[in-house]
C-alpha cells in the first residue's frame, strides 16, 4: 500500500475540522485569569474550567459506542452548531451556574465533533501506517495550542473582554460545516465497498471485556496521566509566568507546540519504525526533565530552552500511544477504543486544572511542579514494566 493512501479528502477534512474544534479549547488559555477577574477563587475557577471535560467524559462513557460511520457526520454537524452557539453565549454568562451549564454544553458539543472524527479516522487509516497517520492527525490537535495563546496575547490589548475572542473562535467553527457535505458521499461509498458493520453497537459486556484487557487499560492509564499534566501546565502556566516576572507567557506554548508540530510533521516515519514503548518512556522522562527545570530554574531567561525540552518530550508521546492502542485492539473495537483514548484526554483535562489549581492554592507552584515531576517518572517506570508492545500480533475479528 502506498504510504500516501490515507492522505485523501476525508483525512484532510478531518484534520481541518479537528483543528477548528481544538481552537475552541485552546482559546481558553487565559480563562483561569478571566474567572479570577470575575471574582471566582482557585477551587471554583478550576471546577468551571474542568466541568467542560467532565461533561465530555460522561458522554464518552455512555454515548460513544453508539457513534459509527453511518451517523458520524450527523453527530459532527450537531457538535459544530453547539460549539458555535456556546462561543457566543460566553458574552452573557458571568455567574457560577450559568458558566457551569455553558461549559457542560461546550463539552458536549466538542464530544460530538471529536468522537465522530475518531470513528472516521480509524476507518480510513491503513494498519501499517498508524504511526504516521496519528502523527499527522495530531498536528491538527496540537497546532491550536501553539497558535491560540499567541493570538490571545496579541489581541487582548485591543478588546475589553476575552469573551469576544471566545465568540469569534466559536463562529469560526461554522466554516467546518461545509466539509461535512464533501465527506458524505465518499463515506457512503467506503461503507458499501468494505461491507462495513457500522450499524452494530457494542453491548456493555463487550465494552468491559475489551477495556479491561491489560494492554488496553495500561495505555489508557498512561494517556490519562499525560493529558492531566499537559492540561495542568497549559491552563495554569500563565499564573506561574506572571509570578516569575515573565513577559507574554503565552509564547512559551508557541515555542513548545511549535517543536511538537515539527516532530509530528517531519518525524512521522519514526513512529512506525522505532519501538513505540521506548518512545513513550523517553518522552515521559523528557517531560519530567521539563518540570524539573521549571522547578529549579524559574528565571525568565530559561523559559524558551525549557519550552523546547517540553516540546521534545510531549511531541514524542501521543502518536506512539495512539498507534499502540490501534495495534493491540481487535478490529471490531478500534473505533470505540479510539474514543476511549479521547475520554482519557478529557479525564486529564478535568483533573489537570482542577487538581493543579487546588495544589497551587494550598501549597504553591513549587509543590505542583514537584508532584508533576514524580508523576512523569512514575509513569515511565510503569510503562517499562507493562510494555503493551508484547501484545501486538494477529488478532481474530
Amino acid at each position: 500500500m502506498n504510504k500516501n493512501d490515507f492522505l485523501n479528502y476525508e483525512f484532510i477534512a478531518l484534520c481541518i475540522i479537528t483543528f477548528l474544534a481544538i481552537c475552541n479549547v485552546s482559546v481558553f488559555f487565559n480563562f483561569h485569569l478571566y474567572l479570577q477577574h470575575l471574582g471566582f477563587g482557585g477551587k471554583a475557577a478550576g471546577f468551571i474550567i474542568g466541568i467542560y471535560s467532565l461533561a465530555a467524559m460522561a458522554l464518552y462513557l455512555t454515548v460513544s459506542r453508539h457513534i459509527r460511520l453511518s451517523n458520524a457526520l450527523s453527530c459532527m454537524m450537531a457538535g459544530i452548531l453547539i460549539v458555535a452557539g456556546c462561543g457566543i453565549a460566553y458574552l452573557y454568562a458571568d455567574r457560577f451556574w450559568p458558566l457551569v451549564i455553558l461549559r457542560m454544553a461546550n463539552g458536549a458539543g466538542l464530544f460530538l465533533v471529536m468522537a465522530a472524527c475518531m470513528v472516521i479516522l480509524v476507518a480510513i487509516l491503513p494498519p501499517e501506517k498508524t504511526g504516521m497517520g496519528f502523527s499527522l492527525y495530531s498536528v491538527a490537535l496540537l497546532s491550536p495550542y501553539s497558535i491560540m495563546p499567541a493570538v490571545t496575547e496579541l489581541v487582548s490589548p485591543m478588546i475589553d473582554s476575552p469573551t469576544k475572542i471566545y465568540m469569534a473562535t466559536g463562529i469560526l467553527m461554522l466554516t467546518a460545516a461545509s466539509m461535512i457535505f464533501g465527506m458524505q458521499r465518499r463515506l457512503v461509498f467506503r461503507m458499501e465497498i468494505s461491507g462495513s458493520k457500522s450499524k452494530e453497537v457494542l453491548g456493555p459486556g463487550e465494552e468491559r471485556k475489551n477495556l479491561f484487557r491489560k494492554p488496553v487499560i495500561n495505555i489508557l492509564l498512561v494517556n490519562s496521566l499525560y493529558f492531566t499534566l499537559f492540561s495542568a501546565l497549559f491552563f495554569l502556566f500563565e499564573g506561574y509566568g506572571v509570578k516569575n516576572g515573565m513577559e507574554n507567557p503565552g509564547f512559551f506554548f508557541t515555542i513548545q507546540m511549535g517543536v511538537m508540530v515539527v516532530i509530528r510533521l517531519f518525524g512521522g516515519r519514526i513512529f512506525d519504525t522505532v519501538s513505540k514503548v521506548g518512545m513513550v518512556i523517553a518522552a515521559l522522562i523528557a517531560t519530567g526533565a521539563g518540570f524539573a527545570l521549571l522547578l529549579w530554574l524559574p528565571d525568565p531567561a530559561w523559559i524558551l530552552p525549557i519550552a523546547i525540552v517540553f516540546g521534545l518530550g510531549m511531541g514524542l508521546c501521543v502518536p506512539p500511544l495512539n498507534s499502540l492502542m490501534y495495534l493491540v485492539t481487535r478490529p471490531r473495537y478500534r473505533g470505540y477504543n479510539a474514543n476511549m483514548m479521547m475520554l482519557t484526554v478529557h479525564v486529564g483535562s478535568f483533573l489537570g486544572p482542577f487538581a493543579g489549581a487546588w495544589i497551587i492554592d494550598v501549597s504553591g507552584y513549587d509543590r505542583f511542579l514537584g508532584i508533576a515531576l514524580l508523576m512523569t517518572l512514575g509513569a515511565a517506570g510503569f510503562f517499562f514494566i507493562a510494555n503493551p508492545e508484547k501484545e501486538i500480533g494477529p488478532r481474530p475479528l
